[in-house]
């Protein structure tokens, strides 16, 4: 166990702000593997001590609960898989379906590497209490912004189609975040390809939709201008039927 140093006073070459962020490192990793692996209700203090090989005092020196760390956790974990995906997103030219899947695939792949993240981010979040379920909440919602900015990019004309980017970034988000739910709860089953293309048909079916509906307004114009000419042609006709 850590033997910790008096406060302010240099020991192995490291400051006391410098060993109180390194025994918090510590205890992080150790909720990652305690809470990921076993559950967040059946861990304890001192289950994620003895992981971490610090004793309780240290504990409490940079958390006041279990829930705390596991927010810190959670709060971490959103972080990697967020620099994960935008990672993906960095390197794929700007097209619409392909940068869809390159972030999907970002994603899933980050759960499916590591299935006690998988577990703290999807599953156990929603089992502790008001605090966690609105951090998801709120994490979902950054990655929905985030989404809404590069559909407004990808899809300049959707105004025109009087369709919000916002809501549609919601229901993207949350349909992917509900099919890596039930994914991870199967212990990640089925191929991850196959459960990439079914996220990516909501992504894809924007832009088929886009084209329909800015394809509409032009039908429209070209049967107007069609009958206003059919009707020029019938006049001289009813004219001559007069005389």
């Amino acid at each position: 166990m850590d033997s910790g140093a008096p406060a302010g006073r240099v020991f192995r070459g490291l400051s006391q702000e410098e060993r109180v962020a390194q025994r918090r490192r510590q205890l992080v990793e150790a909720g990652l593997a305690t809470f990921g692996s076993r559950g967040f209700h059946a861990v304890s203090v001192r289950d994620v001590c003895a992981e971490a090989k610090l004793t309780e005092r240290y504990f409490y020196e940079s958390f006041r609960n279990r829930e705390a760390l596991f927010l810190a956790v959670f709060t971490d974990g959103v972080e990697r898989i967020r620099d994960a995906v935008l990672e993906a997103l960095a390197h794929e030219p700007v097209a619409q379906n392909g940068l869809a899947r390159a972030g999907l695939r970002a994603y899933l792949q980050a759960l499916q590497d590591e299935p006690r993240l998988a577990r703290i981010l999807l599953i156990d979040v929603l089992t502790i209490g008001a605090e966690a379920g609105s951090q998801s909440r709120l994490a979902t919602g950054s990655f929905a912004e985030m989404l809404s900015a590069i559909i407004q990019q990808l899809y300049p004309d959707l105004d025109r189609t009087q369709l919000d980017a916002q809501l549609i970034s919601n229901g993207l988000v949350g349909a992917s975040v509900f099919i890596a739910m039930q994914w991870a709860a199967s212990d990640f089953e089925a191929p991850l390809e196959r459960v990439l293309d079914h996220c990516a048909v909501f992504f894809e079916s924007i832009a088929a939709q886009q084209a329909k509906a800015l394809a509409q307004p032009t039908t429209r114009a070209l049967d107007v201008r069609g009958k206003r000419a059919e009707r020029r042609a019938e006049k001289p006709q009813k004219r001559s039927r007069a005389r």
